[in-house]
């Protein structure tokens, strides 16, 4: 069995804030430009995105 070790450093966390407000600040402009139904629909798909990735990296009992 293989383990992936991840280290989380200030900087890490740093980063995927900046992520995070990059991508609220795009979904806050798509609701205000185009359609709040495109925003949330985008928002929907990012987020079972990221559920997906942890799943994939999750670590499953056999």
């Amino acid at each position: 069995m293989q383990h992936i070790h991840f280290e989380v450093t200030g900087r890490t966390i740093l980063t995927v804030l900046l992520l995070l407000a990059l991508v609220v600040g795009g979904l806050a402009l798509v609701w205000v430009l185009i359609n709040p139904g495109w925003a949330i629909g985008i928002g929907l798909v990012l987020i079972l995105a990221i559920r997906g990735l942890f799943a994939l990296f999750k670590p499953h009992s056999e």
